[in-house]
């Protein structure tokens, strides 16, 4: 019989009916009278009290006779760590009336697995190509990396590790363990890994991370083939429910305005550059992206490179500067690994007996203990590193540490070994190029250079006060270095014997590729009554030009190195080149800078006033740092094969104040083969014709007024409208 639509409304209904009882008979079977969730409740409630009197006495217990604050730290997790799992454990059993409310009590009061970086990294990381010791991470191979990797634990009070290393001792692999063990154990995380250029992003860190990815199965799993496409972008990878490991390049503003994150990677920091467009030092960006979070962490590691613009040495000198000290197999006695050359301990070899031409062979390389003079065989390598420990110059410093180490300490199998050490040392004898990498790189320290410089401290000696309306001065020059996000101008009065007047030094802000800087480049330059300005062109050349082809008294220059090429060219080659050379612009004039260095840096070792003293005035504008880049080059002495040569070393990023003293000294070189251009209107130089042509093209009312004006009065009465308008400038 065929059941109706009725029928059906009714069985169904019937069905829901039954569904509805039997829900409502299981919770009642889960309703517990109200006295026993009081009981449950209240013996819930004395445990946890009675867990926290235990953790207070394990606290007062663990951390007597403590001294180090990061040692207090790790005590004291440990203990609350271990007193809740025993907590979580109990309750169930304490709740007898309730077992269910103690059972989800104990879940909320139990943390996760205490883990160190270096306990993360034996249990979940592997290593299947690119290593002599593929498998499982091993912390015994390296172990000198096991107290690094802690100090970036969850529960370590360290806030930033520097390490500054020679290649091949683990630093980049501690990194990678690093960030398996954010992604992985603490999962919620966000981190900020920079590195020094988006390009080596690319082409390095990212193949890199993919591999750890594919060949750490924890790791694995958290970024499956399906979602890599989409989560796994060039930028930013996305693994868990909402933690991001964001990839930035130092080289790149842009990539380093991210969200605010609690920890960061600064890989290869050496290679960063001191200053990013307009945002300044890329460090100071990454350290805003972390200013809400009281418990961040830094990780910077690199390579050190030359002294005075090593970054990582720099910071290195802000920590707590450790060394990884192993005892010697026949004293026992603790020391660091050290080189050694010129002392009686260190690393020593025995070469072949030489051949007239041959290359120098070591046969035999050992170390020489400091405190016995024994020596000790590389053989003893492996268990002097087990039994090391870091030791700390300035452990005052709690937050920061700092870790030292060089190729002396690389793993057996995993690095060169000694002797291979010392012949690299033997044959880059001779070449300083490859001296210099020797030592940043097995070494792990930087490179300093020796030969003549000067003293930044000694240059402020040489400030004093004069009149400018009262200088005997015949021709102001103008030299302007050109940046990115700036110009800067030094004014400099010239009198007899190319006496040196220092007038004024000026950074005018702004967009080089924009005309309001240009504007103000301008009138500062009108305003100082200068007449020939040279303009650095290696940046933003086409606008430098531009600039120039309208103002026929400032020369674009263009400078070279050698220390055979002229400060400016003779007259008959710059007509030659000028005839060579026929194009409708006016072409920019090479100067030999090496030349102009050497100038200057002799004539400020002058010590009386006279024909090359140059002078600075006691103003703001001449501090520390002004100085400092007056000084920021060095002479040094190099060789190439069997040849010395000479060349400029920069010793600090910033040497624009060097530059522009180097360009006001081409200007009064080249002033006299300008003669009959604007240049000269003072009418200073023989033969000097006032300038005609209004700048940018403005009608002789306006812009080309200051310019008749300079043409018409004296030296005196032009310096003392400078120091006039200077004044009115800076109110």
């Amino acid at each position: 019989m065929t059941a109706t639509l009725a029928d059906l409304k009714a069985q169904r209904e019937h069905l829901q009916a039954q569904r509805a009882e039997q829900a409502c008979r299981q919770a009642e079977a889960q309703v517990v009278p109200r006295g026993d969730t009081l009981r449950a409740g209240l013996a819930v409630r004395d445990a946890a009290g009675r867990a926290l009197d235990v953790l207070l006495e394990r606290w007062l217990l663990d951390v007597a006779g403590l001294a180090d604050e990061t040692e207090v730290h790790h005590a004291m997790s440990l203990a609350a760590h271990e007193v809740l799992v025993e907590l979580g454990r109990q309750l169930p059993a304490i709740s007898q009336a309730l077992p269910s409310l103690g059972e989800s009590f104990g879940k909320g009061a139990t943390p996760r697995k205490l883990l160190t970086v270096s306990q993360w990294s034996e249990l979940n990381r592997w290593l299947r190509s690119g290593t002599n010791s593929p498998g499982p991470w091993r912390n015994e191979l390296t172990p000198y990396l096991v107290e690094i990797q802690d100090a970036l634990s969850e529960h370590s009070a360290v806030r930033q590790v520097t390490f500054i290393k020679s290649s091949g001792v683990g630093g980049t692999e501690a990194m990678y363990n690093w960030l398996g063990y954010v992604m992985h154990h603490l999962t919620n995380k966000d981190m900020l890994v920079v590195v020094p250029t988006l390009e080596l992003r690319d082409r390095s860190f990212n193949p890199r991370l993919a591999k750890m990815l594919e060949e750490t199965p924890v790791l694995s799993a958290l970024t499956p083939t399906g979602r890599r496409d989409r989560a796994n972008r060039a930028e930013l990878l996305e693994y868990g429910a909402r933690a991001r490991v964001i990839k930035a390049g130092a080289n790149s503003p842009d990539s380093l305005r991210s969200d605010h994150l609690p920890y960061v990677i600064c890989d290869e920091v050496d290679a960063f550059p001191w200053d990013v467009g307009t945002e300044g030092d890329p460090m100071t960006l990454i350290e805003n992206r972390q200013r809400t979070f009281s418990r961040a962490k830094t990780y910077c590691v690199s390579t050190p490179t030359l002294e005075g613009q090593s970054r990582i040495d720099l910071l290195y000198s802000r920590s707590d500067q450790r060394r990884y000290h192993v005892p010697c197999p026949h004293c026992n006695e603790t020391q660091p690994l050290e080189f050694g050359t010129g002392k009686p301990h260190g690393l020593k070899w025995r070469t072949a007996p030489e051949e007239p031409g041959e290359p120098i062979t070591v046969l035999a390389a050992w170390y020489v203990c400091q405190h016995c003079g024994a020596e000790i065989q590389e053989k003893h390598k492996p268990d002097m590193l087990a039994a090391g420990r870091w030791i700390a110059k300035r452990p005052a410093r709690k937050l920061h540490r700092g870790y030292h180490l060089n190729a002396l300490y690389a793993p057996t199998g995993l690095g060169l070994n000694w002797l291979k050490i010392a012949q690299k040392w033997v044959e880059v004898q001779g070449d300083t190029s490859e001296l210099k990498a020797f030592v940043n790189t097995y070494l792990g320290e930087v490179w300093k250079e020796v030969g003549d410089s000067l003293e930044a401290g000694a240059l402020l000696a040489r400030l004093e006060t004069y009149e400018i309306a009262a200088l005997p001065v015949h021709l102001i020059t103008g030299g302007a270095d050109v940046q990115k996000d700036r110009i800067e101008l030094t004014v400099v009065g010239w009198g007899a014997g190319e006496e040196a007047w220092v007038i004024d030094h000026l950074i005018l802000p702004g967009d080089t590729t924009q005309p309001d800087v240009w504007k103000e480049l301008h009138e500062a330059l009108v305003e100082a009554g200068v007449h020939i300005a040279c303009i650095d062109a290696r940046y933003n050349t086409s606008v430098v030009l531009d600039f120039c082809e309208k103002r026929q008294w400032t020369v674009a220059i263009m400078g070279y190195d050698g220390a055979g090429r002229p400060l400016v060219e003779d007259e008959r080659k710059r007509a030659q080149r000028l005839r060579a050379r026929r194009k409708r612009a006016r072409p920019s004039e090479p100067i030999g800078v090496d030349q102009a260095k050497t100038l200057i840096y002799g004539r400020l070792q002058l010590t009386a006033p006279g024909p090359g003293y140059i002078h600075f005035p006691n103003t703001a504008a001449f501090d520390d740092e002004y100085f400092a880049q007056l000084a920021a080059e060095r002479l040094v002495t190099k060789v190439r094969g069997t040849r010395p040569f000479k060349e400029w070393v920069q010793l600090r990023p910033r040497n624009e104040a060097l530059d522009c003293m180097n360009y006001n000294l081409a200007a009064v070189r080249l002033a006299p083969m300008l003669v009959g251009r604007a240049v000269s209107r003072a009418g200073s130089l023989p033969g000097a014709k006032p300038a005609t042509e209004p700048p940018d093209g403005q009608p002789p009312s306006s812009t080309a007024e200051p310019l008749a004006q300079a043409a018409a009065e004296s030296p005196a009465a032009t310096l003392a409208r400078i120091q006039r308008l200077r004044a009115q400038r800076r109110r």
